[in-house]
């Protein structure tokens, strides 16, 4: 089976890419395919969903399509539309939809809308919801408070997150698209605990022999912060939501749908960071 993975650059998007290749053949949709380090065994093509001619022959040599939406977008359902639209006129039926944890209980939420697009649409989907990554410490975002500063940066205060690891959405993927036992699923993904920043903090600086102190800005501290490091202002304040919702105790629940789907436990922050 020939798997078109897009934003196969990013941090989740490389880590599905390079788990599916141990069975599949995978294209990797990316916006600029000279620019991107390469992971082993994955073709990689132009992806812009704003360019039909682009999506139209990425998906030409596709048997199922693993999608992610633009990070951060307000629009991402208004983008996706044609590229969706373009799966179904390509007879493509098997999509693996990222969207995002606790977007089914808001129908407005752009990604609830692809959600429910894939659903009415009679596509063979199964949709992944995961929390926050584990891995925004590792290798995302996070990673420049702690590189420069020393410090785990965020508004949610002491608000706790069930943070789920890359390698376990990765894994959950994969599983979907080698068993029809997963068609027609939603699956909410976390790990095994809820951690505040404080606490990821603390884990941090453990593994470095250090204090790693948690600093709370205000929500418009931060938005401000991410704007200056080049964050489009629609996309810094979908962040301040996403710090909102944590501060508030609404991204702690621990689901059990990694070990329902993988047969095993979810990886613990401890094992990310210190593996």
């Amino acid at each position: 089976m020939n798997i078109l993975v897009t934003a196969a650059a990013g941090n989740l998007g490389s880590t599905i890419a390079a788990q599916l290749t141990e069975k599949h053949q995978v294209t990797g949709g990316v916006r600029a395919p000279a620019n991107v380090n390469q992971v082993a065994g994955v073709s990689y093509v132009e992806l812009d969903y704003d360019n039909e001619a682009s999506f139209q022959a990425a998906l030409a040599s596709a048997d199922a399509v693993v999608l992610q939406a633009p990070p951060l977008d307000v629009e991402a359902y208004e983008r996706l539309v044609p590229f969706i639209d373009g799966i179904k006129a390509a007879e493509i039926n098997r999509v693996v939809f990222i969207s995002a944890y606790g977007v089914d209980h808001n129908d407005a939420a752009p990604l609830r809308k692809i959600e429910l697009k894939l659903i009415n649409d009679g596509f063979n989907y199964t949709i992944v919801r995961p929390n926050f990554f584990m891995e925004n410490f590792t290798s995302g975002f996070a990673v420049g408070p702690l590189e420069h500063d020393g410090i785990v940066l965020s508004s949610a205060g002491e608000g706790a997150v069930a943070f789920v690891s890359t390698q376990d959405i990765a894994a959950v993927v994969t599983a979907a698209l080698d068993s029809s036992a997963h068609d027609h699923q939603a699956y909410t993904l976390s790990g095994p605990e809820a951690l505040s920043h404080g606490d990821i903090a603390k884990i941090i600086g453990e593994k470095l022999g250090k204090a790693v102190p948690h600093v709370v800005l205000s929500g418009e501290e931060l938005k401000q912060g991410a704007m200056a490091n080049g964050l489009p202002e629609s996309c810094a304040d979908y962040l301040i939501m996403l710090y909102d919702l944590a501060e508030q105790g609404l991204m702690a629940g621990v689901t059990s749908d990694v070990e329902q789907v993988l047969g095993r436990k979810p990886l613990s922050f401890d094992e990310v960071f210190n593996g």
